[in-house]
């Protein structure tokens, strides 16, 4: 799995400067039949769907989407931010960054449970 994150700072309308990352992931083809098996490509990963959400209304804010999904961030999504509000991309690229390492641990566990036992001294 590959996260990208494209940071640019843009002149918006009226001179002012306006923030935007654009968020890629990549999956191999092994991780992405993984996580199709396992169900979790449309799963939301941040947001909920409910405007009185805390992290949906931040959603809402930055990429107009009430919900995100590995789907989503494999298609690529765009957040943007002015100056005052930066603090909010830090957070969603940390939430974002958070849930790629657990769907990446999900897809590493899968291979675990291929067979056979496995020991370990203790």
């Amino acid at each position: 799995m590959k996260l990208s994150l494209d940071r640019q700072e843009k002149k918006g309308f009226f001179g002012g400067a306006y923030y935007e990352t654009i968020v890629k992931v990549a999956l191999t083809s092994e991780e992405e039949q993984v996580a199709r098996k396992q169900r979790i490509m449309n799963l939301s990963l941040i947001g909920d769907g409910d405007p009185s959400s805390s992290d949906t209304a931040k959603l809402l804010h930055l990429c107009n989407r009430s919900r995100l999904s590995l789907t989503d961030l494999i298609i690529g999504i765009t957040a943007k931010a002015d100056g005052n509000q930066l603090g909010l991309l830090g957070w969603l690229e940390d939430e974002i960054r958070t849930q790629c390492k657990n769907i990446k641990n999900n897809i590493e566990s899968d291979k675990a449970f291929g067979g056979g036992v496995e020991e370990e001294e203790i």
